[in-house]
């Protein structure tokens, strides 16, 4: 069943912590019990509103003097704009091309090894040929190089970002599974004839310089690689072992699709270690399946009486969520089985016919491929589960209790069932038995031997996949496939991150069988690229597969931060409402876009409410399609245009201020550059880093290269200083990425020069707290970061994609303020406080805007003079020399967001000192006698935001800043529950948000705060650092990819009234007091006060009921296990009805069991003997 919270749940648990709440209260020193006391009426109103004003008005000011964004507005509003429509078909049919010929590529490399292998294979073999060497280490260095041996490595290895570890451009290495006998004849072959791929590894990456890993994966269990590399090692310092023959890319490219059914025998007997090994024998064949294939397991037991007569009730289940029939072998399913079989335990009798009974039945059913159909069965082979399982219930005789019979278990009967089921099943069945630590194979063994395949013996559960090799080496030997495929997206185990793989398996010419499969990798960040660079405005883009799973879109999470192989989501649960399966019309979008038909579809009213045009296509020779999709705002796009007079522009540095000390900006810079920058080091106000007081600098993100990969991985700091320094200062035409070939986007060194005149104007910005103010920045949708002081950001900074920049252009009418947050570059915790930026005003007339409405609000361009007459809600007056006649809406299109980061302390110190009581005697953490004349009382203050994150909160101040858990990202709920509650439960004020996050993250155990900084990399100049000499850096914690049910809230501002406060008295677990909520309109804020606040918590050891009020409303992901179980694939069709099936070369597998002293085999050869050895005895 799957289960997801709802409000029905939390409900049910309010109620609880209102019982509990009773059964566990404890009585004051009046007799009565925490929370009995109520103050109907507070004596706050007045100085809270006046509070709100006075920290309003501080935020404001700090944000006038300091952002300065009118200035910032007024040098996009002087700018020049070139007006330019876009065309929705022009730029799919460009992404097309691109997206066709970066796959084709690929396609192109593996297809020349393929021919190559197989030529070199056959050569071989015609000639006789031999290596000539008796063993493997005899064979020379330029033939033999060894990833698991560090002496036989290349020679010459170097750290490359690209491949983030240090590799060989000289030679390739190979792998050998650790079962491989290194000096076997196969072995030193393999190893002599494919040395010659070199050359062509080279000659491949000459012609595709974006191409990653080259490889070849032998029916040898060696895998040959390019680059060259040392392998990955363990805790203990070992090699991990890698046998490409059981890697899912391989499997696919040899086996073909398949229909897999795992029974488990789960009964008593089982107990122990037996039921792990079972257990893992399921999991290792669940992991080396793909979406290709189709799956379920089956948990197969009875009912039983005990020796004292007690019924205990077990049935044979299915464990997918989706028991009817057989799911696809996705990642999330296969996940979700996985998590299925870890929680199941031994018990019950072994009655397993009806394990075969639903097998059968589900080999049958739709969806399935058609194309193989394999059962897994795993079991001790025992007929009895001992003294403790009765087949009766018992009786009673004058003697006392006699128990039911032990069970004894005919096995004929799951013969039976197998043998009669079988023959009606197309394709037929095979049975592969592992019989586990006992001795009896007789039960097994005569299932698998009668039914195509085979039996082996597991007594560990340790290196299963070599232990399952008949299985394995089945798969890859039976089907005779030629086919190409693309794999799933999957996260690289040699550290690439999220990658496809072209797979093709390589057919000798001479004896018509399988030599291996060769991969050639492409990354998923590279096809974000083609798709992201040709975004703009509220344009998006997004990649699904044939069957409806979004491989890309700006809803999920970069693929660089995923911990696993991504949980790919049907697209219509990002671009539908998952409630009202509106709009309607994304579903012919979605069957046209999985058919890789091309077109466009216009719809009136997309998820986000604007009318949006789809434009789509599918990609030859592959299964994927993309999509843009592009609002009506957005087909006409105002391209900002460099100052025509540049003469009063000053020189623009860039970011990485230590390499223009490098002998390449000497030369290649004007002389001085240097020494005009004044950099300091390890100033007082930031340590550890280098600055410039003198000058902003300007940070280029990936998205403003032509090429953000290359960007990214480009480790010549010195040639890329010395690059950007001369773009962004030169007077060279603009031409643009594919017209000038130049290195970065047109618009770029526009946006440079325009927000140039404002480091001035952020130097001179001395006012009260300017010592406690951090940075002053502005980030462009270009991708162009200028900050003040000067200071270096990480290469894969995106000012773009920060919370704040999101955060603010949701909400551009609003002056917007951060959680607490360790600041990036590393100076401590920090707020930042932001302003949106508009696009620079383009008029509109009277006409235009009365044809729009008669009685507002009105677009950007027309004529207002309050906000709430403008769509925006911005009314002011433009210093465009056009629109500077009357104040006019602002745009609706957020060209920047400008911001400061100031010091939490001192932000909070500043606020405090605002909320002063009237009377003096309840101000802001101010402790006084509670009304009852006790002890106790003090007033608590708050602020959060729109999402109900804390702020400010007093204890934030005692946090360390090493300890980001105990303030960013705090929710209200989890300091102050009871209030919370009422704000959801009682006014409305926040609402319940819930969504699904298929690419969540979990942990083992609880984050814990960090202790020290000491040697991790604290700033991007260390971060770069340590990646270029040492590779990633490793992870402090332990998490791993899960499927999440996020829960969040956000505030309804109608709630508040005309008087546009709420208040009330709350009296709970935790605390009493009367509070007071009120908003600070012109910012994202609300402020929270609690007169009268009374903890409660110290008088009980430990409050169990104050957890539960909490927990109630808080934030949070929690894990969901069946998370996919509301996908269900309803295809009728399989691939055998299509005739998709690659065609099977139906091998006879050797297949022997013991019966007794009985030696018992399914090859004629060994059934005479057995025939024989009967007539004998």
């Amino acid at each position: 069943m799957c289960m997801t919270w709802n409000g029905t749940m939390m409900a049910m648990l309010t109620r609880l912590s209102i019982v509990m709440l009773v059964g566990v209260s404890v009585h004051t020193a009046q007799g009565k019990y925490p929370g009995e006391e109520h103050h109907e009426v507070g004596t706050l109103e007045g100085d809270v509103q006046n509070w709100a004003v006075l920290i309003e008005n501080y935020i404001l000011q700090l944000a006038y003097d300091g952002i300065n964004q009118h200035y910032t507005q007024g040098y996009l509003d002087q700018a020049m704009y070139l007006s330019d429509t876009k065309n929705g078909e022009d730029i799919v049919k460009l992404v097309k091309d691109n997206l066709a010929d970066y796959f084709e590529q690929k396609k192109k490399a593996a297809e020349s090894l393929v021919e190559n292998i197989t030529k070199l294979h056959d050569e071989f073999l015609l000639s006789n040929g031999s290596a000539n060497v008796s063993k493997l280490s005899m064979l020379p260095q330029e033939v033999y190089a060894d990833s698991d041996i560090p002496e036989r490595l290349p020679e010459h290895r170097n750290f490359n970002p690209y491949f983030k570890q240090q590799v060989s451009w000289d030679q390739s290495t190979v792998k050998i599974a650790d079962e491989v006998p290194r000096d076997d004849i196969s072995t030193i072959n393999t190893v002599h004839f494919t040395a010659k791929l070199d050359k062509l590894f080279k000659e491949n990456h000459d012609i595709d310089p974006t191409l990653r890993w080259q490889y070849f994966g032998s029916t040898a269990g060696i895998v040959r690689i390019f680059p060259g590399r040392e392998w990955s090692t363990n805790f203990a310092g070992f090699y991990n072992d890698y046998d490409p023959r059981v890697r899912p890319w391989y499997i696919a490219a040899t086996s073909g699709p398949k229909d897999v059914i795992i029974i488990l025998d789960c009964s008593y007997s089982m107990r122990g270690e037996k039921f792990s090994i079972a257990k893992g024998v399921a999991k290792t064949v669940i992991n080396t399946l793909t979406k290709q294939d189709y799956v379920n397991v089956i948990c197969a037991r009875a009912s039983y009486w005990d020796e004292v007569g007690k019924w205990h009730f077990y049935e044979t289940t299915v464990l997918s969520c989706q028991a009817e029939r057989m799911v696809p072998a996705t990642i999330a399913h296969r996940k979700d089985l996985i998590k299925n079989v870890e929680n199941l335990r031994p018990g019950g009798t072994s009655e397993l016919e009806s394990g075969f009974e639903k097998a059968f039945s589900l080999l049958n059913s739709n969806p399935r491929t058609g194309c193989q159909s394999v059962i897994i069965f795993a079991t001790d082979g025992k007929d009895t589960d001992g003294e403790n399982v009765r087949c009766g219930p018992g009786y009673y005789t004058r003697s006392g209790y006699v128990p039911g019979p032990v069970c004894k278990y005919n096995w004929t009967k799951v013969w039976t069932v197998a043998d009669g089921k079988n023959s009606y099943t197309k394709p037929h069945a095979r049975v592969f038995s592992y019989l586990i630590k006992e001795d009896a194979e007789m039960f097994p063994g005569k299932l698998a031997c009668g039914h195509g395949g085979s039996m082996l013996k597991l007594n560990t559960g340790e290196n299963l996949i070599s232990q399952m090799s008949n299985y394995f080496e089945f798969l890859s030997s039976n089907a005779k496939t030629t086919k190409a495929l693309w794999t799933s997206p999957y996260l690289d185990a040699w550290g690439l991150g999220i990658m496809v793989t072209h797979a093709i398996p390589v057919i000798s010419k001479v004896t018509k069988r399988t030599i291996g499969v060769v991969g050639i990798d492409a990354t998923l960040d590279k096809i974000e690229n083609f798709l992201t660079k040709h975004q703009w405005g509220t344009v998006y883009s997004f990649l699904i597969n044939n069957q409806g799973e979004t491989i890309f879109h700006p809803k999920l999470k970069p693929s660089t931060n995923l911990l696993e192989d991504p949980i790919f989501i049907p697209i219509q649960q990002l671009e539908k409402n998952t409630e009202t399966n509106e709009p309607e019309e994304f579903s012919e979008i979605e069957r046209n876009m999985t058919l890789g038909k091309e077109g466009s579809l216009r719809i009136e009213k997309a998820k986000d409410g604007k009318p949006r045009t789809y434009y789509y296509a599918g990609l030859n020779n592959s299964e994927y399609s993309f999509a843009y999709s592009i609002a009506d705002t957005d087909m006409e796009f105002l391209r900002s245009q460099e100052p025509l007079n540049r003469a009063d522009y000053t020189t623009s540095y860039y970011n990485l201020l230590k390499h223009y000390n490098s002998t390449l900006a000497k030369e290649s810079l004007p002389p001085g550059t240097l020494e005009e920058i004044e950099i300091k080091e390890n100033e007082e106000k930031y340590p550890g880093l280098r600055v410039t007081y003198k000058y902003s600098t300007i940070f280029l993100a990936p998205m403003s290269h032509c090429d953000p990969i290359e960007y990214i991985y480009d480790d010549d700091l010195d040639k890329k200083t010395v690059a950007a320094h001369k773009w962004i200062n030169s007077f060279e035409p603009d031409l643009g990425c594919e017209k000038g070939k130049q290195k970065f986007e047109k618009g770029v060194r526009a946006d440079v020069l325009i927000t140039q005149p404002i480091e001035e104007i952020w130097k001179a910005s001395l006012f009260e707290s300017f010592s406690n103010v951090k940075w002053f920045n502005v980030g462009l949708r270009s991708g162009v970061f200028r900050a003040y002081p000067g200071h270096r950001s990480r290469r894969t900074y995106d000012p773009t994609k920060r919370p704040w920049y999101k955060r603010t252009s949701a909400a551009p009418h609003q002056i917007s303020i951060s959680t607490p947050y360790m600041d990036a570059a590393g100076v401590g915790k920090i707020n930042t406080i932001s302003q949106a930026v508009f696009e620079g005003m383009k008029v509109k007339t009277e006409e235009e805007c009365r044809n729009f409405s008669k009685t507002g609000p009105w677009p950007g361009g027309c004529k207002c003079n309050v906000d709430n007459d403008c769509i925006i809600k911005v009314c002011y007056l433009s210093k465009s020399p056009e629109a500077s006649d009357h104040r006019r809406c602002a745009t609706e299109r957020v060209e920047a967001v400008t911001g400061l980061d100031i010091l939490y302390d001192d932000f909070q110190n500043k606020t405090m000192d605002s909320m002063e009581a009237s009377d003096f005697k309840k101000s802001c953490g101010q402790l006084y006698d509670c009304p009852d004349n006790e002890p106790g009382c003090s007033t608590r203050c708050y602020l959060f935001d729109s999402n109900a994150f804390l702020i400010m909160d007093p204890d934030f101040l005692l946090a360390s800043d090493l300890d980001e858990s105990k303030y960013e990202r705090v929710q209200l709920g989890e300091k102050e529950g009871e209030v919370m509650k009422d704000l959801v439960y009682k006014h409305a004020f926040i609402r319940r948000t819930e969504k699904v996050d298929f690419q969540g993250s979990c942990r083992i155990t609880p984050e814990e705060p960090k202790e020290t900084l000491a040697g991790i990399p604290k700033n991007p100049e260390e971060q770069d650092d340590y990646i270029r000499n040492k590779g990633p850096i490793p992870k402090f914690n332990n998490e791993f990819g899960c499927i999440q049910d996020v829960v969040g809230y956000s505030v309804n501002e109608t709630a508040l009234g005309p008087s546009r406060m709420v208040t009330g008295n709350v009296s709970g677990p935790c605390m009493s007091g009367f509070y007071y909520v009120t908003t600070l309109p012109k910012t994202n804020l609300y402020l929270l006060v609690i007169e009268n606040w009374k903890q409660y918590r110290e008088s009980l050891f430990y409050n169990f009921n104050c957890k539960i009020t909490r927990s109630i409303v808080n934030s949070g992901a929690y894990r969901i296990i069946n998370g996919t179980c509301a996908h269900e694939d309803t295809a009728s069709v399989t691939l055998a009805g299509q005739n998709k099936c690659p065609a099977l070369r139906d091998l006879k597998l050797p297949c022997t069991y013991t019966t007794g002293a009985v030696h018992t085999a399914s090859i004629g050869a060994l059934c005479i003997l057995f025939i024989v050895s009967l007539v004998l005895h």
